[in-house]
């Protein structure tokens, strides 16, 4: 997935990976700020790896998120019968 939003430093990126952080955002366009419990990349990522999946995140301040989950082919299941 890819999103072109306020994307994340470095450090901000390590901060929510961790179970329970959240890293600070802008608000939005109606001032308000996205609230959430920051469970949701680390919760992902874990789901994937125990999946024997890649979970690769980068960002960029200014530039947006890009996730990535590849599957080997050995874990799909796609045209088995």
């Amino acid at each position: 997935m890819r999103d072109t939003g306020a994307g994340m430093s470095e450090a901000d990126l390590a901060a929510a990976l961790e179970p329970f952080r959240q890293v600070s955002t802008r608000p939005k366009s109606d001032g308000t700020f996205t609230e959430g419990t920051g469970l949701g990349l680390p919760l992902t990522k874990a789901l994937v790896e125990a999946n024997e999946a890649v979970f690769t995140i980068r960002s960029k301040v200014d530039q947006g998120t890009l996730v990535e989950v590849a599957f080997p082919p050995a874990r799909v299941l796609a045209g088995q019968s």
